[in-house]
């Protein structure tokens, strides 16, 4: 199974969401609003919705969010991180299907789960951010020792920055089933949820693939720290320099094995005012060693696809 701007003001009512109930044990959240990313709306889910800590309309929230990112470039270290079904299977393991589907899709997937259990156990936790690019590989000894770190590590950058957490939902079910062990991590290491250290998953999608982004790195000097070589690596540099950066640096790292990557800040150049990284589900692990340089750190994942070649996607992923 391969897992694939300025201060705003708060106070705008948001508006009744649709009709969607889910159980209790998954509502880790006291309240649901409708869910669009702005500058997305042709991709917006009529019947979507996401939880948040309080009443909120998400444009605001989205021009919080795009102008915290902005006020810390070059100056504050500000980690930025998504997590979803990847990160979700990580730390948590496989969860019981959402009680939402029939009895016999559930069935269903509990077999195929049972299947996926037995080979994780004999030959390892594979992750893909997209069809043939993996996030992560490890063998099921090393998930055991890990997650309980990479655990901590994502509740870190909760308490640090930002993390972009998937807590939306709509018609068809897709990763609510780890909500009730999502809400069981948050107790257990004492991270409450605010609109400043949580945002939607697709929020930075939009900020990097929005017209946020160029604003963001324009005149800036950019550290990349990514698993890229080759042509690949040059394409992804030549669509950020599209944005007019002062300059582009790389770090470079593990395609599969981020979360044993160590990375060396001494071979930097320059000191850079802002990095983006995509290290899979192993990225908690780097984020500490970027701290030193004070800056934002954006985990922009599939958005180095879309850099890479623009046929990858048009709308965030």
């Amino acid at each position: 199974m391969n897992i694939r701007t300025g201060s705003a003001s708060l106070s705008a009512p948001a508006r009744p969401g649709p009709a969607i109930v889910l159980p209790s044990a998954y509502r880790i959240l006291p309240t649901t609003v409708p869910f669009h990313v702005p500058g997305f709306e042709r991709q917006r889910n009529p019947a979507g919705v996401v939880f948040t800590p309080e009443p909120v309309d998400c444009a605001d929230w989205f021009e919080r969010f795009t102008a915290r990112v902005s006020n810390a470039v070059g100056s504050t270290y500000l980690p930025v991180c998504r997590m979803s079904d990847g990160e979700f299977l990580l730390l948590f393991g496989f969860q019981p299907p959402s009680i939402r589907l029939p009895m016999g899709r559930r069935a269903w997937i509990r077999c195929l789960q049972a299947r996926e259990m037995m080979r994780h156990r004999f030959g390892g936790f594979r992750a893909e951010t997209t069809p043939g690019v993996s996030s992560g590989a490890m063998s099921h000894a090393e998930r055991l020792t890990l997650a309980p770190i990479l655990s901590k590590q994502y509740a870190d950058i909760a308490r640090d920055g930002i993390l972009g957490l998937h807590l939306s939902y709509g018609n068809t079910p897709f990763q609510e089933q780890y909500f009730p062990a999502l809400g069981k991590w948050l107790a257990e290491h004492a991270v409450r949820l605010t609109l400043n250290n949580y945002v939607p998953f697709y929020f930075v999608y939009a900020l990097l693939r929005g017209p946020a982004f160029p604003l963001l790195i324009a005149s800036r000097r950019v550290l990349v720290v990514h698993s890229a070589t080759g042509d690949k690596r040059e394409a992804i540099t030549r669509s950020i320099n599209e944005k007019m950066p002062r300059g582009v640096e790389w770090l470079n790292i593990s395609a599969t094995r981020s979360f044993a990557d160590t990375l060396d800040l001494t071979r930097l150049q320059d000191r850079p005012d802002i990095c983006l990284l995509g290290g899979g589900v192993g990225k908690a692990h780097l984020f500490p060693q970027l701290r030193s340089l004070g800056i934002p750190c954006i985990d922009a994942g599939f958005a180095f696809e879309v850099w890479a070649d623009p046929e990858n996607g048009t709308a965030p992923s």
